[in-house]
């Protein structure tokens, strides 16, 4: 319309909203003449290529998914990690790329580097009757006024702090952990998450054997009086399966629940540790007064003595 108005190529070309080049114009005006409205579609083969031709972004990203939860040696290729031009050359719509648009194209999909995260499968074989046994005492705990389903671990931390990272300025300077001379001492906890409530009972002590233990069961049990059960989820430390703590636990009226062997993930209380660790053990300036140390490890942990729904929320608890 506009080279109908009498407009020359160039302005046409330059307008807001065309910004073609003069040339492409020209060809439009030529296709016009000798077609009609016909000429102007676009035609076959027309256009940027698709990154992941013949596949649909969605098909892409799980070719790659697939592929990278395999070891390369499985696809032929002598190596543990797979590399840019390894997956180039596995992936056959990404032969041909260079290693920066490979590097583009599994951005786009949403993949990248990341760090590797230690597992360990359980080898439990009976790991499917201990996990739905934990199900079933949940869906009771339902009930607060009648049963009660508690997590419970343990945890060491030492006098040195831990080292994380921190915000710092550029350059080669970094955070520092300060370190000093003499034995790194430990200290030990014994603690039991509420899965309804999200209240939380401890014992810090030096050492935690099956003496503070049994002590631990009684407290345990005196906070919750009225419980008809309560249930208890340990993991297979052996201590737990000593005669004396066995009976100290039929005395106060606790059943136990044993997780899985190798299946921390299982147990919510361990997300409490984390939350330990960024809050308070990271890269503490406390290693010259563990005292103190033990002071502020008691007041987090004494935050959650009536119960949190953050606390619920944080190790996955709650939803919401």
């Amino acid at each position: 319309m506009l080279v109908a108005e009498g407009q020359p190529l160039y302005q046409v070309a330059e307008h807001a909203r065309i910004r073609v080049h003069r040339a492409t114009v020209s060809q439009w005006v030529r296709r016009y003449l000798a077609e009609g409205l016909h000429g102007l579609k676009v035609r076959p083969g027309r256009g940027r290529k698709p990154d992941f031709s013949p596949r649909s972004v969605a098909e892409a990203r799980m070719e790659v998914a697939l592929l990278l939860q395999r070891s390369p040696r499985a696809e032929g290729v002598p190596r543990t990690r797979w590399r840019l031009q390894d997956i180039g050359q596995a992936v056959a719509w990404l032969r041909g790329y260079s290693e920066a648009g490979i590097f583009q194209v599994l951005k786009r999909l949403g993949f990248r580097r990341k760090q590797a995260l230690p597992f360990v499968r359980s080898p439990d074989p009976t790991h499917q009757s201990k996990w739905q046994a934990v199900l079933r005492a949940y869906m009771a705990c339902q009930r607060p006024d009648q049963v009660v389903l508690l997590f419970m671990d343990e945890f060491t931390y030492y006098r040195l702090p831990h080292k994380a990272p921190a915000c710092y300025s550029q350059g080669k300077g970094q955070p520092r952990a300060y370190q000093y001379p003499g034995p790194n001492t430990k200290t030990r906890l014994v603690s039991v998450l509420n899965a309804l409530a999200g209240q939380v009972l401890y014992r810090q002590r030096a050492k935690i054997g099956h003496k503070a233990l049994i002590d631990f069961y009684a407290q345990v049990r005196a906070a919750y009086p009225a419980a008809e059960r309560l249930y208890l989820v340990q993991d297979n430390w052996p201590v737990h399966t000593l005669p004396d703590v066995l009976a100290a636990m039929r005395t106060h009226g606790l059943t136990s629940l044993f997780l899985p062997t190798y299946a921390s993930w299982l147990n919510p209380i361990e997300k409490l540790w984390r939350w330990l660790r960024q809050d308070v053990l990271h890269l503490h300036r406390l290693a010259l007064w563990l005292d103190l140390l033990r002071t502020q490890v008691a007041e987090f942990l004494d935050q959650f003595q009536h119960g949190s729904e953050a606390l619920l929320r944080y190790v996955g608890l709650l939803l919401g």
